[in-house]
């Protein structure tokens, strides 16, 4: 059955299908040019419905029922009110030549194509796989590290004073085994943070520059040793580098979840371009347009 449902001759006639109920819904040309507007339960339904922005029969069956006879009447005058001014509006063509009222019919065409194409696209463990090796990037790891630092400024004392003092520090800060947690205060105020915690390679280096970022990164972690001195354009840093984790691509099922709707999306995507590629292939397309303008010409000429 699933193999039936995937030929594309079965996905063309079920868009067909999908014109027809649409056609169905929305009424014919006849009833539009009709001066009888028929008011019945399921008009209302779908128009409360549309009005509500929401969709859900039985709701919408109770809510009809429990109106008072007032509540009734005012909903009934506010429909015969939007179908009077569509009909009016269509009979004097209003919808021709208006772009924004195409485009909004070509969305529905293509919502239909892709409700169809979601329908019969049947994800196995072989596409999820395959979509997964062929989008691997999509689902890559930066590598991230988490540090503290000790900061002192080239603004506030010259960058020879500035580098001295952080070499002090470093030396001071190990020997004395000042732990991560000990160092915040130590040094001069960062224009950023002290600490930072997962951040990948663009956030420190939008913070102190792509070489002390990618030292850092370089770097081997420790809680125990303090690095440096590291010199970024506002000074010199002491830094204590206590995870650096390589980046990496995740096993599959580990992010098998999101590759899956992913994958869905994709093919579905593909589905729908097809069907609707289907469709344009009934189609004879006469070209009534000479491709070589003047203006196309006269920029060859400049060439």
């Amino acid at each position: 059955m699933k193999s039936f449902i995937k030929q594309p001759l079965v996905h063309f006639l079920l868009i067909g299908l999908g014109f027809f109920i649409i056609f169905n819904f929305f009424g014919s040309g006849d009833e539009l040019d009709s001066k009888t507007i028929v008011v019945d339960k399921e008009s209302l339904m779908t128009y409360f419905q549309y009005r509500s922005k929401a969709f859900n029969t039985q709701v919408f069956e109770d809510k009809l029922a429990s109106m008072t006879k007032e509540e009734q009447k005012n909903l009934i005058k506010e429909y015969v009110r939007e179908e009077v001014l569509y009909r009016e509006a269509m009979a004097m063509g209003l919808d021709r030549e208006d772009y924004i009222i195409k485009r909004r019919m070509i969305q529905k065409v293509e919502f239909i194509s892709q409700g169809i194409a979601e329908a019969v696209t049947d994800m196995t463990d072989e596409h999820i796989k395959t979509y997964y090796e062929e989008n691997k990037e999509d689902y890559y790891i930066e590598p991230i590290v988490t540090f503290t630092h000790v900061f002192f400024d080239s603004q506030k004392w010259s960058p020879m004073e500035a580098k001295k003092k952080a070499e002090a520090e470093v030396q001071y800060l190990n020997s004395h085994n000042i732990t991560f947690s000990e160092a915040p205060g130590r040094g001069d105020r960062f224009f950023y943070h002290t600490n930072y915690v997962e951040r990948n390679l663009e956030y420190v280096e939008n913070h102190f520059g792509s070489t002390m970022a990618k030292s850092i990164f370089e770097s081997t972690s420790s809680d125990k040793k303090w690095l440096g001195p590291f010199q970024s354009q506002y000074g010199f840093h002491i830094v204590m580098l206590t995870k650096n984790e390589p980046g990496r691509y995740p096993d599959l099922d580990d992010v098998t979840d999101r590759v899956i709707d992913d994958a869905r999306r994709e093919y579905t995507r593909k589905r729908s371009d097809e069907n609707i590629q289907g469709i344009i292939d009934e189609y004879e397309v006469k070209l009534a347009y000479d491709l070589h303008s003047k203006a196309e010409t006269k920029l060859n000429d400049k060439d």
